[in-house]
């Protein structure tokens, strides 16, 4: 495999590889950590008791 150097900064293919996986490590975490911090702040919903009517539910009245 050649070898991929930039010889001004001195890296090689593998400072590159590994830079590439810690911001795709960084990335991923951040993603986990903004889902995580949705489902804590989720609301849970508010079920309906047995007497209670739901909204999309008409109620008629007769005359």
């Amino acid at each position: 495999m050649a070898r991929m150097a930039s010889t001004r900064l001195g890296f090689q293919w593998h400072d590159y590889v590994q830079a590439d996986a810690e911001c795709d490590r960084y990335w991923a975490f951040k993603k986990a950590e903004k889902r995580s911090l949705n489902e804590a702040t989720k609301k849970s919903p508010r079920a309906a008791t047995q007497g209670e009517k739901k909204t999309s539910e008409k109620i008629y009245i007769d005359f």
